[in-house]
């Protein structure tokens, strides 16, 4: 008798352990319904760049390159407002150092024309 209960519990648990491998191995998911696909964060950027945004860029890649780095180019750039309240923008600067790239942020004050590397 107590064989024949052992026998039983080992099927059911070797069938489970069968199904919820094979239910992993195939990526199937264990419960279905619709996918929801979450909308973009951000909306994708035009083709006209944002005004002040070319002469952001030149000065911080020039503040990086007074810095010393070895700027390769620029990452992205997005509009922010200062502490002050006014406007400013943030450039993330690819840079170069021992054979790896990184980014650089820095900050471009629109109204003083000052440019500030950030992070290194």
């Amino acid at each position: 008798m107590a064989k024949a209960r052992f026998q039983r519990i080992a099927r059911t648990t070797g069938g489970i352990v069968l199904i919820l491998g094979l239910a992993g191995c195939m990526g199937a998911p264990m419960a279905t319904g619709p996918r929801v696909i979450p909308a973009p964060a951000a909306t994708p950027q035009t083709s006209v760049p944002p005004m002040g945004s070319a002469s952001a860029e030149q000065a911080c890649i020039a503040a990086g390159q007074d810095r010393g780095l070895d700027v390769q180019g620029v990452a992205g750039s997005r509009s922010v407002t200062g502490p002050d309240g006014q406007e400013a923008r943030d450039v993330m600067l690819r840079v170069s150092r021992s054979g790896t790239q990184i980014e650089v942020r820095c900050n471009y004050q629109m109204t003083t024309g000052m440019a500030r590397i950030m992070l290194i």
